[in-house]
């Protein structure tokens, strides 16, 4: 495979990468003291409106990496045209699940790490990610909101062994981004939406009231 960066310009533009998008829905939701991914959110349930978002999305495949209450969750999500993946891990951390979905996917130029509680990032933000990274040499696209880092971000498949190898101990995924930053592209967004996330109950009901 050709990396865009050994690419002329002209091919780096109209070559659209093939992008896995790979949800981390495995968690215990230990500070909601229940499922969240199974709360009721808009019409749905929040891994549901995410899930959808990243269908509506410019992704090639959607891979749902379950852990705690997987079948729960697996009968929610129904006949969706997605992959889910067990992490018997689960229990061990999320990076364990980023793992899981990397070692699954089948589109093999780039893969976007998405989160289970964030159901405000929508298709179109997703998007706004997704063509900036088909348009950029870096191998790694990030939302930046107020100089912070959000989701989804997106790697270029040479950096799924660096993840692969990556320890429970280590400070997971981030570490990519201290280590590899020359190799980052921040897409400046204008909404919060990319860094909020659904951890305590106060969190999901000042999320219901704005949904």
């Amino acid at each position: 495979m050709m990396h865009p960066s050994s690419c002329s310009t002209s091919l780096t533009s109209t070559y659209q990468k093939n992008i896995s998008g790979i949800l981390l829905a495995a968690g215990l939701s230990t500070r909601m003291g229940e499922p969240k991914q199974l709360l009721p959110f808009g019409e749905s349930t929040i891994v549901e409106t995410v899930v959808d978002n990243m269908l509506s999305a410019k992704f090639d495949e959607v891979i749902v990496v379950l852990g705690h209450r997987a079948e729960a969750i697996q009968t929610q999500l129904g006949t969706r045209p997605i992959k889910t993946v067990f992490n018997p891990g689960y229990r061990d951390g999320m990076l364990t699940s980023a793992q899981t979905g990397i070692r699954v996917r089948e589109a093999s130029d780039a893969f976007a790490l998405m989160l289970v509680d964030q159901p405000f990032v929508t298709s179109v933000l997703i998007d706004q990610v997704i063509d900036a990274y088909q348009q950029t040499e870096k191998g790694i696209a990030l939302p930046s909101y107020n100089y912070k880092r959000g989701h989804p971000a997106i790697f270029d498949e040479k950096y799924a062994s660096d993840i692969l190898a990556l320890t429970p101990e280590s400070d997971g995924v981030r570490m990519l981004f201290k280590a590899y930053g020359d190799d980052i592209h921040y897409v400046t967004v204008d909404t919060d939406a990319v860094l909020r996330d659904i951890d305590y109950r106060e969190d999901y009901e000042r999320a219901l009231k704005e949904e």
